[in-house]
């Protein structure tokens, strides 16, 4: 019989659940996960243990791809990311999602070593509806989000039909917006 490890975080999840702790480790909120596997659309648990409001988090991490010279020409300074999300994660979930959290892995070249810049992108539930609303799915019922992030700027665009943007920018690594949800 294999045994499988139900009680491990993946790795984008044990980012974004150290950069949850970082952030509002002042601000008296905790970071949990479930252990139960069954609750595959809720990754991360964020509690403010004064007021015992509690915040659930899906999160989504990229693989970090080389930018294409047209990107770089359209868009500037930056690299892309590439996300797929299935409608039903975003619109029919068994228990619900307050907030997609999109960790994209930007490769950063120095003059004699490479490294990895971490992005966010905090996007509340309502808002991401509201954005994808027009958007085209796959024929597999879901969603692709063609991220390019330039940090330089601090823009954020999804660029799936290339002559139709989406403006991502004010959700680039704001993790305040989840005060507010």
């Amino acid at each position: 019989m294999a045994v499988k490890n139900f009680w491990s975080l993946n790795v984008d999840e044990a980012i974004v659940a150290d950069k949850l702790q970082n952030e509002f480790k002042k601000l008296n909120w905790e970071v949990f996960f479930p252990l139960r596997s069954q609750l595959k659309d809720i990754d991360l648990l964020l509690v403010n243990l004064k007021n015992k409001k509690a915040l659930t988090i899906q999160v989504k991490g990229s693989r970090t791809y080389l930018p294409q010279k047209r990107e770089v020409v359209r868009f500037g300074d930056g690299q892309a990311a590439w996300f797929t999300v299935p409608r039903k994660k975003i619109f029919e979930t068994n228990y619900s999602v307050d907030c997609f959290i999109f960790l994209i892995h930007l490769e950063k070249t120095g003059t004699t070593k490479r490294e990895i810049e971490l992005h966010s992108l905090v996007v509340p539930i309502q808002d991401l509806r509201r954005i994808i609303e027009n958007k085209k799915r796959r024929k597999n019922d879901s969603y692709d989000f063609f991220m390019w992030i330039n940090p330089t700027e601090k823009k954020a665009i999804e660029y799936e039909e290339w002559n139709n943007t989406i403006d991502f920018s004010p959700y680039l690594d704001n993790y305040e917006i989840l005060t507010e949800i």
